[in-house]
């Protein structure tokens, strides 16, 4: 027993490499690696970070889309219930939304009402269809031009 038990103990201590400078560098990273790997992180993170303003933009594009719909579609469902004969052919501008809420502020709507024929074309006289377009503009996130979305709809005297 003894004997096994002495055999164990320098077979387990043979096992142990030594530490020396020839093989410390092995054993981990040296200061090179570890600033290039930092390196390396910090323009990753640098490149994502630079993504979240475009996020942002974007999410407020979407937002403002959003907004412009609603302000069209509601437009628009007061003029399909008011009776034929009271929406009467022309344009009308609204400056500025802010009476409906602050937050419309930004926002423009013009309507633009036409007689048209069965083939759509705009005409001088009443032949029973009326072409209705209600447009809303804002000032887009991304640049300082105007972004506009629309609705049409069609309503007749028959």
């Amino acid at each position: 027993m003894k004997h096994l038990k002495g055999r164990f103990l320098k077979h387990h201590l043979h096992r142990q490499p030594k530490l020396t400078l020839a093989n410390l560098s092995e054993a981990g990273f040296t200061l090179i690696e570890t600033l290039i790997a930092l390196a390396i992180l910090t323009v990753a993170v640098l490149a994502i970070v630079q993504l979240f303003p475009l996020g942002l933009k974007a999410g407020q594009q979407a937002k403002n889309t959003t907004r412009a719909t609603n302000l069209a579609q509601a437009r628009m469902e007061e003029l399909i219930s008011e009776s034929y004969g009271n929406l009467n052919p022309g344009s009308v501008t609204e400056d500025s939304l802010s009476a409906i809420d602050e937050d419309f502020s930004g926002f423009t709507r013009l309507t633009v009402i036409n007689y048209v024929n069965a083939d759509l074309e705009t005409v001088g006289q009443d032949l029973g269809l009326k072409k209705v377009q209600v447009y809303v503009s804002w000032l887009s996130p991304f640049s300082s031009q105007r972004s506009t979305t629309s609705l049409v709809t069609l309503i007749n005297d028959f």
